[in-house]
């Protein structure tokens, strides 16, 4: 992965305030999600939760499961991600440990 990569990454990953709150709702939720759960969680709207949800799918931070609803979670094995938690937890942004 190129440097220009990791850029490209990084801002479509955590370019919104949106999208950090995802991000914190699914890592503290620990399980799959429905985008009702995570308005609740987060306070955003659905159609942007939606739009979110999109990029973060397609940088692979985040993945979707279809099921009767389509169930979404945090990808934990994305190095991006794992370094972004470990950021979250020694900020205290997020308040449990994320294996």
């Amino acid at each position: 992965m190129t440097e220009i990569d990791s850029k490209v990454i990084i801002e479509n990953g955590i370019g919104t305030l949106g999208k950090i709150k995802i991000i914190r709702a699914l890592a503290e939720e620990r399980k799959m999600v429905t985008i009702y759960v995570l308005h609740k969680r987060t306070g955003l709207k659905r159609e942007d939760i939606k739009r979110n949800l999109k990029d973060l799918i397609r940088i692979d931070w985040v993945r979707e499961k279809k099921m009767v609803n389509s169930m979404y979670y945090v990808n934990r094995e994305n190095e991006f991600i794992k370094n972004l938690f470990t950021f979250f937890l020694n900020v205290g942004y997020i308040g449990l440990k994320i294996d």
